[in-house]
């Protein structure tokens, strides 16, 4: 075990350190990780730990205080040497063991990734065994804006973790330059979960489709979208795994986290890759990204394609997977921290009772209730039974209320919120971005925001007694209100109306 009782009342080192530990976990990564002038990302993400209700796990987190003093007392002697490839491989070692304990798989093989988004890539290996591959890609409005490029066996910007240069949208090997992308849709024309049992069925038609071509398909589906769907249900997927075998690989898009140890080893039983992030829910700084590949898809892998090389290094993969040993052998010292930082806070969530756990998401379900009355709003439909997914985030629609309110101006809103909530209310606020989940009525994507619960939010209020829960939640969800209702105000009041026929 890497990390011991850490007590975070000790001050976290300031001035050069504190610079030091930020630059290093703002590298690593393509230019979405690079903080701007005001030190934030362009998903708003501080690379320091920030005071602002953060309510927006959904879409990224900042380091909370308590991890970035963890890693300041750690790393603060070696933040000025580079990290050699040995240290490198050992350092995610470390974090493999932990991985493994808190999923309760010992036997399955850890690959590392600098993104959600580039774990996509870890299915395409796992999946290719000479054919050419067909991506069925599930919800894709729900799933990271960059994997139906990433899916389908491309790169998804011009520059790749490992800071390689590349032309956006082309393969990123010849091996998957035949690989064809298919979309099935998560929701109904009306915004409703559409029923397991359909997706399942489209998704058999689709694997029997490709397997007719000589194709084998590599299937994704999603637990946690970003609207909190888990489609199809697991037993769902447990019929598609056994009917069709080698024809099709499961790829569970599982990066929100907000999934418990069981289900993760539910699928990997199911021959099921799982991918995870630790830049929403676990709380860690984004970005970061690892995946659990099933024993049995790792036996029989294929060597890993040349142009991996521009995508990874050797440590991420782990040691005697084919083809890995043609990966550089550098080190991604951003990518270690920032992966250290999510699993301090998985092992903090970890720890806290079951019931307490409850509790925090009981009184945070009532005190959003509350919220989406004062603000006359409703929430998108879900779907399913309760799981993590459904007790720890809520889709907003802001269309109810403001029925000018499309997708467009919700981003607006949400920008305005991040850059200007503090100057607003006396307090900066974080929420997640929208996510297009339903048409209004004249045909534009309606507008939404998202309220979630990330690891460290909850074992803070975890640590209050229930009547200094009660108030603390009822204040954030005010200030969140009134942040909402100031950016409405502020962006929908200056719409022009559209010109009538």
């Amino acid at each position: 075990m890497l990390h011991t009782a850490f007590d975070d009342r000790r001050a976290i080192p300031h001035g050069r350190d504190d610079s030091r530990l930020a630059a290093t976990l703002a590298s690593g990564g393509d230019r979405r990780i690079r903080p701007g002038a005001d030190g934030r990302n362009p998903y708003f993400a501080s690379v320091l730990p920030s005071d602002a209700l953060a309510y927006g796990s959904s879409t990224i987190s900042s380091i909370s205080a308590h991890a970035f003093a963890a890693l300041a007392a750690r790393w603060r002697h070696r933040l000025d040497r580079p990290l050699t490839g040995s240290d490198y491989a050992a350092g995610l070692d470390g974090l493999r063991e932990q991985i493994a304990r808190w999923a309760g798989a010992s036997d399955a093989a850890i690959v590392f990734a600098a993104s959600g988004t580039d774990l996509e890539y870890v299915g395409l290996a796992a999946a290719h065994d000479g054919r050419p591959l067909t991506a069925v890609l599930l919800g894709r409005d729900e799933v990271g804006s960059g994997c139906a490029h990433s899916a389908a066996g491309r790169f998804f910007a011009e520059e790749t973790a490992t800071g390689a240069r590349v032309v956006a949208q082309t393969a990123v090997d010849p091996a998957f330059a035949g690989t064809e992308l298919i979309d099935v849709a998560l929701r109904d024309d009306a915004g409703h979960p559409r029923a397991s049992a359909a997706v399942a069925a489209e998704l058999a038609l689709h694997i029997e489709r490709a397997a007719a071509h000589g194709r084998r398909a590599v299937v994704h589906v999603v637990h946690g979208s970003k609207s909190g769907l888990t489609l199809p249900a697991i037993d769902n997927i447990e019929r598609l795994a056994v009917r069709y075998g080698e024809a099709a690989a499961i790829i569970v898009d599982a990066c929100q986290l907000r999934i418990a140890p069981q289900a993760v080893r539910r699928y990997l039983a199911l021959g099921c890759v799982v991918l995870l992030t630790g830049s929403k829910f676990a709380g860690g700084p984004p970005f970061s990204g690892f995946a659990l590949v099933p024993n049995r898809l790792r036996a029989r892998a294929r060597s890993l394609p040349e142009g991996f090389r521009r995508l990874a290094n050797r440590a991420e993969w782990p040691t005697g997977w084919p083809g890995a040993v043609q990966l550089p052998a550098t080190g991604n010292f951003g990518l270690l921290l920032r992966l250290e930082a999510a699993l301090i806070e998985m092992e903090r969530f970890a720890a806290l009772p079951d019931a307490r756990r409850d509790a925090v998401t009981d009184r945070f379900a009532a005190h959003a209730d509350a919220l989406l009355r004062r603000l006359e709003l409703s929430e998108v439909a879900g779907a399913g039974t309760a799981c993590l997914a459904t007790r720890t985030m809520r889709t907003l629609d802001l269309s109810a209320r403001w029925p000018g309110c499309d997708f467009d101006a919700a981003r607006t809103m949400h920008r305005e919120i991040a850059r200007k909530s503090r100057q607003w209310l006396g307090q900066e606020i974080r929420l997640g971005q929208p996510v297009r989940t339903h048409n209004m009525p004249c045909g534009r994507a309606a507008g939404t925001l998202r309220l979630s619960l990330s690891m460290p939010l909850i074992v803070e209020l975890a640590a209050l007694p229930d009547p200094v829960l009660d108030e603390r939640l009822d204040r954030d969800m005010r200030l969140v209100g009134a942040a909402i209702s100031a950016a409405a105000s502020t962006i929908l009041d200056q719409r022009q109306p559209e010109p009538l026929g």
